[in-house]
C-alpha cells in the first residue's frame, strides 16, 4: 500500500467515525456495494426518491428548463451576499 492509498484510508475512516448520519452512512455501503460487485450498475443502488429526483430533473432539461450557468453564479452570489 502506498502513502497515498493510507491517507485516503485514514481520511475515509475519519469520516465514517465522526457521523451518526444513518443515511449517510448507508450511502456510502450502496456505493462501496455496488463498486465491489462490478456486474452491478450504480444506478441500482439508487433509492425510489432518488431515480425519480433525476428522472424529474431530465424531464424538465427535455422540456426547456435549463437555467444559464451565469445566471445560477448571480443567484448564488446574491444569496450569500457576496459582490462579484
Amino acid at each position: 500500500m502506498n502513502k497515498n492509498t493510507a491517507i485516503l484510508k485514514n481520511n475515509l475512516h475519519k469520516l465514517i467515525l465522526e457521523t451518526d448520519d444513518e443515511s449517510v452512512l448507508s450511502k456510502v455501503q450502496a456505493f462501496f456495494d455496488t463498486l465491489r460487485n462490478s456486474q452491478n450498475d450504480w444506478w441500482d443502488a439508487l433509492s425510489e426518491t432518488e431515480i425519480s429526483l433525476i428522472n424529474n430533473g431530465i424531464s424538465q432539461l427535455d422540456n426547456g428548463g435549463r437555467i444559464p450557468h451565469d445566471e445560477v453564479m448571480r443567484k448564488v452570489d446574491q444569496l450569500f451576499d457576496r459582490s462579484l
